[in-house]
């Protein structure tokens, strides 16, 4: 197809004005593992959607594929079950999600580290995207130390109650004490939990219960502020790339200067 705008940085996205943010010189490979470099604003949105939308369709296509798989009639409940072989409980259906999110939680510091970068303000700002997986396993080591506790709290040894001791005193302990009938206590089929699987299950709850939130506002934190300071620091906070370099509207401070 031919372009429109032969002329163009890029001809097929005539609104990119600003040369900084060609998207032709874009290297997926230095933006998202390298950390002492730069990037414009453009590519840090690019990599940000990359990042985003992967999990986004991680979770979203497995998890309605097989709803939709199970309306038909397929059994495929063994896709819930965790992997023994990690620490997590975490579902063999969600796996790809869990393994992407993990490696984006650090590629995502270091798109924002090299924009901050080219933005000429300080890159411990980026910090604040690790702070959901720094809380998180937080959560997750306390939630985990109250499922051991709650562990043995079940298994604990209950101490025997006679019939002398149970009546008050001045009282008489009764003959024959009646059979009390039973409570059914319900129980999840398969065998009892233990305590590694137990300490894991609450550690993995409430390590979701701060992660999520805390990635949300994380998320309005880039789309807001990082991805809107403008290339080199200088100018206005917006979005787009529709003012060409050497045009931005300067401060009064560098005006004067």
């Amino acid at each position: 197809m031919k372009p429109y705008y032969p002329d163009a940085i890029d001809p097929h996205r005539p609104w990119i004005k600003d040369a900084r943010d060609n998207p032709h010189d874009m290297k997926w490979g230095q933006v998202l593992f390298n950390p002492l470099g730069s990037s414009p604003k453009l590519h840090f949105s690019r990599a940000w959607t990359f990042m985003f939308m992967g999990r986004l369709l991680l979770f979203i296509v497995p998890v309605f594929g097989v709803f939709v798989a199970s309306l038909a009639g397929a059994d495929l409940s063994g896709l819930w079950k965790p992997v023994e072989a990690l620490v997590l409980p975490i579902p063999e259906l969600l796996l790809p999600f869990f393994a992407f999110t993990i490696v984006t939680e650090l590629t995502s510091w270091v798109v924002h580290v090299r924009r901050f970068n080219e933005a000429h303000k300080s890159p411990i700002w980026a910090m604040i995207v690790l702070l959901p997986l720094m809380l998180g396993l937080v959560g997750f080591f306390l939630g985990a130390q109250g499922g051991i506790k709650k562990y043995e709290q079940m298994h604990a040894p209950k101490p025997a109650v006679t019939a002398d001791a149970a009546a008050p005193e001045g009282t008489a302990a009764p003959a024959e004490a009646k059979p009390q009938p039973q409570q059914r206590q319900r129980r999840r089929p398969g065998p009892p939990p233990s305590e590694r699987d137990m300490a894991a299950s609450s550690g993995f709850g409430f390590a979701i219960m701060l992660w999520a939130p805390l990635s949300f506002l994380a998320m309005l934190w880039s789309l807001l502020f990082v991805a809107r300071i403008p290339n080199g620091g200088v100018g206005k906070f917006r979005t787009g790339s529709d003012i060409a370099q050497g045009e931005e509207p300067l401060p009064p401070a560098y005006a004067a200067g």
